[in-house]
């Protein structure tokens, strides 16, 4: 994934060349950065400039550098739409909804290309995720983390890297809503074999490479989660 830096490089082509990697796709939202030992030995830098360029990296919104731990990549949506936007939705059943549209004009057609585009290691991302959901439904569990998961992949799975970021962001604003509007629903116990139906459905017809079929699944689950948080949930 990196390539050696001349030596006497300065950490701002570190900086570009991580950026690079983003912008490629090859950096996702979400994914962990390798050991500052192990950039640095790729790059073939010390860890002084690597720790600049990270710092860097840090303040312009592209990864979260976390305490003994990997750092992460970071949508480079977040610091212009979720702070601002999560302050607007939070509580507000009618911005939650207007969410959920916006989701559906993007991931009608998100669902579409991953049927034609993605890669054998998308699908089976893709099938590991809902497995982990379906575990989480049987084990009495919400199931939000599995979920969210879930749909990010069919984003990644267009090979669009400006959508995969711009989902990060979006499906991050509903995470608390789906825990709470969950908790509702899973009094239910039928609402769960109903989401894993739906979600199985759009699995397979991507799998199947069928635009038309995935696009029809997606809706067909997001239009469900309207109308069942418009007429149940409270927030």
């Amino acid at each position: 994934m990196f390539t050696t830096l001349p030596r006497k490089r300065f950490s701002d082509e570190i900086v570009e060349q991580m950026i690079g990697l983003i912008k490629d796709g090859r950096l996702k939202p979400g994914d962990s950065l390798p050991s500052e030992r192990e950039i640095a030995e790729k790059l073939g830098v010390s860890r002084p400039p690597l720790r600049e360029a990270l710092k860097t990296l840090e303040c312009l919104g592209f990864i979260e550098i976390r305490q003994r731990r990997k750092s992460v990549v970071k949508s480079v949506a977040d610091f212009s739409l979720q702070n601002p936007l999560a302050k607007v939705i939070q509580g507000d059943a009618a911005m939650v909804v207007q969410l959920l549209e916006v989701r559906k004009i993007l991931e009608s057609w998100a669902a579409a290309e991953a049927s034609r585009l993605a890669t054998e290691e998308n699908i089976q991302t893709l099938e590991t995720v809902y497995q982990d959901l379906e575990r989480d439904f049987r084990n009495d569990e919400l199931g939000v983390d599995a979920d969210v998961r879930f749909h990010l992949s069919i984003y990644r799975a267009t090979q669009n890297t400006v959508l995969s970021h711009i989902a990060s962001t979006l499906l991050a604003l509903l995470h608390q809503t789906q825990r709470v509007t969950r908790q509702v629903m899973f009094t239910e116990t039928m609402n769960k074999e109903r989401l894993l139906q739906q979600h199985h459905a759009i699995l397979s017809a991507i799998r199947e490479r069928d635009p038309e079929k995935a696009r029809e699944a997606i809706l067909t689950h997001l239009d469900y989660a309207e109308s069942y948080f418009v007429t149940r949930s409270s927030i």
